[in-house]
């Protein structure tokens, strides 16, 4: 029995270390999108990392807030540079967002990020309906 106990303890220390934090290569990334100073209500952000990687994903509230989701379980983005693109392009028959994200933003290349380690990075962009 107590040989028993044991190996099931021993068994579940690889599942430490992968609690509400995640893992350690990843880190919460959350943020405001405004364009023209006006917040970006239902547009979706993908964090793609440089050079390869799993993306993640976030959409934004009515306040032009979003965070980003790694997985259904884990919160935020890989640690590192990342190609940034946000769109809100409404699918035939839904209504228009109030503040709509130009097509450019919506381009691989156009927007950049870094996510930091061990921290909460707070990644705001403010982009402009001006064509550049």
């Amino acid at each position: 029995m107590k040989r028993q106990l044991i190996l099931l303890l021993l068994a579940g220390l690889p599942l430490l270390g992968c609690g509400p934090s995640g893992p350690s290569n990843v880190s919460v990334v959350t943020g405001l999108v405004t364009v023209d100073g006006k917040p970006a209500d239902s547009a979706t952000i993908t964090f793609a990392p440089v050079p390869s990687g799993k993306s993640s994903f976030g959409r934004t509230d009515e306040t032009g807030h979003y965070h980003l989701v790694y997985t259904t379980d884990i919160q935020g983005a890989l640690i590192g540079e990342h190609t940034v693109t946000i769109a809100n392009e409404p699918p035939p028959g839904q209504p228009r967002p109030a503040v709509m994200v130009p097509r450019q933003y919506g381009k691989a290349g156009k927007l950049t990020a870094s996510v930091a380690a061990n921290q909460s990075n707070e990644i705001d962009f403010a982009l402009s309906s001006k064509m550049k």
